[in-house]
């Protein structure tokens, strides 16, 4: 069985100010300049395999995008165009960055207790919700498996992103912006070490997106 190894991944949040405009420049279809300003976006290197459930990435509010870089990087984009709803004047966007440190203890910040989770960082409100994400995490190491088991247990029709982490690759990064509100975002930054079979690492993401 493969183990985490003694240098994990470790997270720090910036917030950062009341919304007053969009980003500029596009992700797949999705052009980041089109109001509301109430865009959220995803950059990462060191993604294994991801998936998505509950939305098409081929519309314009919810969009992904990966780049073969001539070093052998690949990086991979997502937006989604987040309806905030009553929110939009008072949320705050924060972003957060994952990369390595020299975190060596198990660290659990979640909802949810299992002892098969080794790192879990939560940036979700909602605590229902978070919980139902960590159990479908905990089900299966494989990003599509949990994507869709999110969709059908949260019954929800927000656009879903799972994306497997490598945590072996100090390349590894993940920056991403979120909003703070619990009936528009969810994500959670989640290690697992199953019984059977490899430790896996996975960042999810559920958003609100506009129809």
């Amino acid at each position: 069985m493969m183990k985490f190894p003694s240098v994990v991944l470790g997270v720090f949040v910036v917030l950062v100010g009341l919304l007053t405009g969009a980003d500029s420049g596009s992700i797949g279809q999705c052009d980041l300049s089109s109001p509301p300003p109430s865009w959220l976006t995803t950059n990462a290197t060191g993604i294994l395999e991801y998936a998505v459930a509950g939305q098409p990435t081929s519309g314009n509010n919810f969009c992904i995008q990966q780049t073969d870089h001539p070093n052998s990087l690949h990086e991979l984009q997502v937006a989604y165009h987040i309806d905030l709803g009553d929110n939009t004047a008072s949320s705050h966007a924060a972003e957060h960055h994952q990369r390595f440190s020299s975190q060596l203890d198990t660290q659990n910040g979640c909802v949810n207790n299992n002892t098969r989770i080794v790192y879990c960082f939560p940036l979700c409100l909602n605590n229902t919700l978070q919980n139902m994400v960590i159990e479908s995490a905990l089900k299966s190491s494989q990003p599509a498996d949990v994507a869709q088991d999110i969709q059908r247990t949260t019954q929800l029709d927000w656009a879903i992103t799972v994306m497997q982490v490598d945590y072996n690759d100090p390349n590894t990064h993940i920056n991403a912006s979120v909003f703070l509100v619990p009936d528009a975002w969810c994500s959670v930054y989640i290690g697992i070490r199953p019984k059977l079979g490899f430790d896996y690492l996975y960042e999810i993401q559920l958003g609100k997106i506009l129809h």
